[in-house]
């Protein structure tokens, strides 16, 4: 039973990913819907795995947390508590820590004892809200990534085996898939390919004949008038009459129209610009090398 659901995830979250690194190539952007049924199709293989490993009511309880986070996403609503939305949200925020946090009591306590079926939901809701946290940290930088992530968080909430051997490097150490689940290893992964990126910035500049520096690092140079017909954001902006210039925080594109007025009522011709990367692409390829050779770091244990 728990084979056949882990090669259904599989299949499910490839055809899925697959399915947003085409649109994600195309127009840098993925469909909310495509997120917000992967992750409910996810809570379904959830609850259906948890039940076929006769798990604890507790453990069955922690789906509602990770249900309520994981559609809080797709709420549009007012934040803070100064509306009505905003206060429900942030009590089911309280409720849904102080529930989990009951749960590790009771661990802690020997009520339960700390299993697979328990440390499957109480790691997927924290990784969850650690994926939230990388969000509004620009540690993951789309909107698209950070959901993406998190409904790896929720179809995976343990690794899948389904085969002798595969993936090919496993932890020696106990604990250590659990610390370092598999969602977490498809971003590690996805985050080494895309160190590949300076790479070709360098590239392209050394072509160009731009002098290398750390900006050269991060991303090139193209003429004022093309920035608005490629997939880029703009690292530069006139601050009054002022030069700026952001390579970890690049200007939002609601405001670039009114930068590029600014910079060419400046007279500047070239701008500094960086990629939209597509990131689903190498997180999908990540998935694809998590699954058949593991997390490499898990060599090391």
């Amino acid at each position: 039973m728990q084979e056949a659901i882990d090669l259904l995830r599989i299949v499910l979250v490839l055809g899925f990913f697959i399915y947003a690194s085409v649109s994600d190539w195309r127009t840098r952007k993925v469909a909310n819907f495509t997120w917000l049924l992967l992750g409910t199709i996810g809570l379904t293989l959830f609850l259906t795995d948890l039940m076929s490993r006769d798990a604890e009511a507790v453990a069955l309880s922690a789906l509602l947390p990770i249900a309520f986070v994981f559609y809080d996403i797709f709420w549009d609503r007012e934040s803070g508590l100064k509306s009505a939305s905003g206060i429900a949200a942030s009590i089911a925020y309280g409720a849904s820590f102080i529930w989990i946090g009951y749960i590790l009591f009771t661990i802690v306590n020997g009520d339960i004892e700390w299993s697979a079926e328990v440390s499957g939901p109480v790691v997927a809701f924290f990784m969850i809200i650690l994926f939230e946290l990388f969000y509004m940290l620009d540690v993951i930088k789309g909107g698209a990534d950070a959901k993406a992530v998190i409904c790896l968080a929720i179809l995976f909430p343990w690794y899948p085996a389904l085969f002798s051997g595969v993936p090919m490097i496993t932890p020696n150490l106990d604990g250590i898939d659990t610390l370092f689940s598999f969602p977490l290893s498809v971003l590690f992964v996805a985050a080494v390919i895309s160190v590949l990126t300076p790479i070709y910035y360098i590239y392209r500049n050394l072509k160009s004949g731009t002098p290398i520096s750390g900006r050269a690092l991060v991303g090139f140079r193209l003429p004022v008038d093309d920035v608005e017909n490629r997939f880029v954001w703009l690292m530069e902006w006139m601050d009054g009459e002022r030069r700026r210039f952001s390579a970890r925080k690049p200007r939002d594109s609601a405001m670039l129209k009114k930068d590029l007025e600014a910079l060419r009522d400046a007279g500047i011709e070239e701008v500094w610009v960086t990629y939209k990367i597509p990131f689903i692409i190498p997180m999908t390829a990540a998935i694809v090398i998590v699954l058949l050779l593991g997390n490499p770091l898990f060599a090391l244990y």
